[in-house]
């Protein structure tokens, strides 16, 4: 077959017409979408173009924005549109974000992108007012990304991509990004600076519980000095609240950046030292210009020291230190309780004739055995009637065996009388009926068997250990006396033969019943027994005196009670101190131990009374801690202890994401002084303008005895509080003599006559009380006493040394040596102690009457003076360097301006006085005129440069909506802090006790109660 006659496998040529067709249109199509995707391929390459451009001006901006931010930070809002618009609780955030979202979106507008024709711009919306501003902020969000990063995204940032001027795409994009910039990471150290400025010493670590430490080591520091005699007249004053303030400061900033501002600290050294040799020790007058120059590093440091004056700070006590609280002269007060009585107790005599006493009873036992009843007897017949009866009963009595009465719980027999009584009981009956009488005769008898027994019981009483007593009825034992050899007979004759015998007595105890009966017998006491045991009590009372407890110091005056903790030990050591033996050796021994039982349980009831006073004296203390502002009670407790548990912060790096960073702190001034600063020394303050960088204010809860706060607790011990105690008048006069030797002052003079005056009455009140007491004790009679008593204060040469020794009890050695020397009294160890002891007590206790109590004027005037000059000489001795100064006068005048002591004693009753307490009040209020922390650690943009965060006062603006003007944001507001504390310095007893004596109670620095100067107006 032809190939052309073979149709298989042929295709129409219409088909082929259609297929060829429908190819031609397709290219055609295919032409025209591959011109129209290379547009779209230009529109998306420029898209990402913007976006990536985007980006890099957002990390761009970021690091500017946050920068800038940190420069002039906003932490107060200003009232007005732009600044309502941001939140007053997150201040600076909200301002960041406000200048992250400007910088952005003039950064945005630098954005174009081209990709061949296509050209991408980026862009946000303009702010024109409050509302766009709000809706500006709300696209932005800002947080820590990390320690010196921040996480920033931007929503709906607008891209528009264009060719010839026709948009061909758009899109909105969230931009998001984490940038290495420490803005954030300095304003929340600052912020946790300023927090920690402000914490209260009670509420963790920070500037308060610091400030307390430094405060409380300078206090007690200053305050032991004084005690101690050294020539300081304010114990707290506002330069000691400075250095302790600025230190505090400094440790602070060291603990929140790592490190403190290094002119700070140099500040810091200056004043330490300049405070340290001049100030805490002379109480120089250096301040104003001089001083701020000196602190802030220009100018040389003020004249004047005192070589050889300053003593090693920390060699002295502390709050926490411990001290030594013994019973002291409490033993020699038990003493004389004991010898004198008083308050219903017995004294030594009682206790010995108790110790010799025997108490011995008769008591029966009556047991009947046998018994012949007969039955009534009636007459013959009916219709008798009883008329009448009458009993009679008659006794026989014979000796027999009977069953002997028990003892009572402590006694013992003496003698044993054994009975048998027969009682026959005859009854006569009387009868009638009608006219006729008849009487019956009816018998009964019954006999008893009768038991008498005489018991003795010689125990010393219920608080003397129950003993068995060697050879207690014959002679021997201690001191080989009789003990109670006679005291069997002399029972059995007072209450057996002397009342009948026994038979009678038996008799009386069947018929009725009242044949028991009891007595007490005194024995005979060996004549040395008195001697012997107030030997005894000697060496008792030394070792009970030596008895002590310890307490912190700085408890002492709130919570720590002595005298209770005294009584406990004590009462846990009784049997130790009692010494009673398995057997005593004899009556006398046993006196001898009743001797001791009663002297420590005198000692130990006069503790407790001691130990009620120390607690109202304490609840005073704190009221008066209280009206000053302070606090009392645990709350102080706490701050004592608080101030422990400060822990001086190491210098270290900040950690970083990046890697530590060292923060630098530069604060303005960064030396904070009480006075002022103007603006030639601190750039940062307004010309004309004085600046206080620190406010202080310090309160002394008591100053002197007769100062209100002191009136409301000694008032709880004394009937009147216009007059001082003797001890207070007496140093005074005598320290005035002492001056007036050395020096010449008609006024001091003057004074000293008007003191003496006061005193003198005073000291012949509490002679004639030495001499009643030494009557008491001793034979002599009245006159006799007296003249004793005159003839020991010759020892003494004027009116102020004799009432000083009055008051402080050496006089008492001195009046018994002369009562021993005369010829009527014994001369004995045991003896001269004896009167002693009561001399030394009473005439303590004297002290507490008003008529030995001088008025409070004359001590008063006289002290005052004593400062004044004190004071001057000081001042003077400080300024010439001690060259042209007298030594002994100043020395003189030193311990004369501290004759009257400060503080409140605890307790403030004569002859207990456990330590003396004084409180001040401290409040300060600081601020930065600049605050300045800066890092090296920047944005990539500016590789070098340091991020600084400073905080001024000054007012922050910003062109917000692009108009050429800067409009008001608010205020980057000046670090400030406010703290109090209260400062409690406890000192031994006596002395000068501690307080501000200079007669300013309340210390207020130049710019109290705010530091800095007045907000400018927003």
């Amino acid at each position: 077959m032809r190939l052309a006659d073979d149709d298989r496998g042929r295709v129409p040529f219409a088909l082929v017409g259609v297929l060829l067709l429908v190819g031609s249109a397709t290219l055609g199509v295919s032409l025209l979408d591959d011109g129209r995707r290379g547009a779209d391929l230009d529109a998306d390459a420029a898209m990402n173009r913007g976006d990536a451009a985007a980006q890099t001006a957002l990390r761009s901006a970021v690091a500017d924005a946050s920068r800038r931010a940190a420069a002039e930070p906003v932490l107060e809002p200003a009232d007005t549109p732009y600044g309502r618009a941001i939140n007053d609780t997150e201040p600076f955030r909200d301002y960041l974000r406000i200048r992250i979202y400007l910088a952005v979106r003039d950064r945005l507008a630098a954005v174009d992108e081209r990709v061949r024709s296509v050209r991408v711009r980026a862009s946000l919306p303009p702010v024109t007012n409050e509302s766009t501003l709000r809706a500006a902020k709300r696209r932005v969000s800002v947080e820590r990304g990390g320690e010196g990063r921040i996480r920033v995204a931007v929503r709906n940032v607008s891209l528009v991509a264009a060719r010839n001027g026709e948009r061909i795409a758009s899109g909105e994009r969230s931009l998001r990004a984490t940038v290495p910039t420490p803005a954030l990471l300095l304003h929340d150290r600052v912020e946790r600076y300023e927090e920690r400025l402000n914490r209260g010493a009670l509420d963790g670590a920070g500037f308060g519980r610091r400030f307390t430490a430094r405060l409380y080591a300078m206090a007690w520091a200053r305050g032991y000095a004084q005690y101690g005699g050294g020539p300081i007249s304010n114990v707290v004053g506002n330069r000691h609240v400075e250095l302790a303030a600025n230190g505090a400061a400094l440790e602070t900033q060291r603990a929140v950046f790592g490190r403190a501002d290094p002119a700070g600290r140099a500040g810091l050294a200056r004043g330490t030292a300049r405070v340290g040799l001049t100030d805490a020790l002379a109480g120089s007058g250096v301040g104003g210009q001089e001083w701020v120059d000196y602190v802030l590093g220009n100018g040389d440091p003020p004249t004047g020291s005192v070589p050889g004056r300053v003593a090693a700070l920390a060699d002295r006590p502390s709050a926490s230190t411990e001290m030594t609280v013994g019973v002291n002269r409490t033993a020699d007060a038990a003493t004389y309780d004991l010898l004198a009585g008083g308050d219903g107790e017995r004294t030594l005599e009682t206790v010995l004739d108790d110790a010799y006493a025997v108490d011995a009873r008769l008591v029966t036992n009556v047991r009947p055995v046998y018994s012949e009843v007969e039955p009534p007897s009636e007459p013959d017949g009916e219709g008798w009637v009883l008329n009448d009866t009458e009993r009679r009963r008659t006794y026989e009595v014979a000796e027999g065996s009977a069953v002997a009465p028990s003892l009572a719980e402590g006694y013992h027999e003496l003698a044993t009388y054994s009975r048998v009584v027969a009682e026959t009981t005859v009854v006569h009956r009387e009868w009638v009926r009608e006219n006729e009488t008849a009487t019956t005769v009816d018998r009964r008898t019954t006999r008893y068997r009768v038991g008498l027994r005489v018991a003795g019981s010689h125990s010393a009483g219920e608080l003397v250990p129950d003993r068995p007593v060697a050879g207690v009825h014959r002679e021997g034992g201690a001191l080989d006396g009789p003990n109670h050899r006679a005291v069997a007979s002399r029972a059995t004759r007072k209450l057996v033969t002397d009342r009948g015998g026994a038979s009678a007595l038996a008799r009386r105890a069947v018929a009725d019943g009242d044949a028991e009966a009891e007595t007490r017998l005194a024995a005979r006491q060996p004549d040395a027994l008195g001697g012997w045991v107030y030997r005894d009590l000697m060496d008792l009372r030394e070792r009970v005196r030596n008895v002590s407890v310890a307490v912190e110091r700085g408890a002492m005056g709130t919570s720590a009670n002595p005298p209770a903790e005294l009584a406990a030990t004590l009462r846990d050591r009784r049997a130790a101190l009692v010494d009673a033996p398995d057997r005593y050796d004899g009556v006398a021994d046993r006196a001898r131990v009743a001797a001791r039982a009663a002297y420590v349980d005198r000692t130990i009831a006069r503790l407790e009374r001691q130990a009620d006073a120390v607690d109202e004296t304490q609840s005073e203390f704190g009221d008066a801690l209280g009206r000053v502002g302070a606090v009392t009670d645990d709350r102080l407790d706490a701050l004592v202890d608080a101030r422990d548990a400060v822990t001086r912060p190491g210098r270290h790096l900040v950690r970083a994401d990046g890697g530590a960073v060292a923060v630098r702190v530069n604060g303005a001034p960064s030396y904070l002084t009480v006075a002022g600063v103007d603006a030639d020394r601190l750039p940062a303050v307004t010309a004309g303008e004085t600046y206080h960088p620190l406010a202080a204010r310090n309160v002394n809860a008591v100053t002197v005895p007769y100062g209100d706060a002191a009136d409301r607790i000694t008032g709880k011990f004394v009937d009147d509080t216009t007059r001082v105690d003797l001890r207070t008048a007496a140093r005074t006069l005598h320290e005035t003599n002492r001056i007036l030797a050395v020096t010449d002052d008609a006024e001091l003079a003057d004074r000293r006559d008007e003191l003496r005056e006061a005193v003198e009455p005073a000291l012949d009140s509490v002679t004639a009380e030495a001499a009643t007491e030494l009557a008491a004790a001793t034979t002599l009679e009245e006159g006799a006493a007296h003249d004793a008593a005159m003839a020991g204060l010759r020892r003494w040469d004027s009116t102020g040394a004799r009432a000083l020794a009055m008051a402080n009890g050496s006089a008492a050695g001195a009046i018994a040596d002369a009562a021993a020397a005369r010829g009527d009294t014994p001369d004995g160890e045991a003896w001269r102690d004896r009167v002693r002891t009561r001399l030394a007590v009473a005439t303590t206790r004297a002290s507490d009457k008003r008529a030995v109590r001088p008025p409070e004027g004359p001590v008063r005037d006289a002290a005052d003076h004593l400062r004044g000059m004190a004071r001057d000489r000081i001042q003077s001795a400080v300024e010439q360097g001690l060259e042209n100064a007298s030594e002994r006068v100043t020395e003189r005048l030193t311990k004369g301006r501290s004759a009257v002591p400060a503080g409140v004693p605890v307790t403030p009753v004569p002859g207990y006085w456990y330590a003396t307490a004084n409180a001040w009040q401290v409040n300060v209020s600081g601020e930065y005129a600049r605050f300045t922390v800066r890092t090296g650690r920047a944005a990539p943009t500016a590789p070098g440069g340091t991020v600084a965060y400073s905080r001024d006062g000054s007012t922050v603006t910003l062109d917000v909506d692009g108009d050429g003007s800067p409009d008001r944001l608010g205020r980057a507001t000046r670090v400030s802090f406010d703290a109090e504390t209260t400062v409690l310095v406890v000192v031994p007893p006596g002395k000068s006790g501690v307080g501000d004596v200079d007669g300013q109670r309340t210390e207020e620095s130049p710019g109290w109660p705010d530091a800095g100067t007045s907000a400018p107006a927003m």
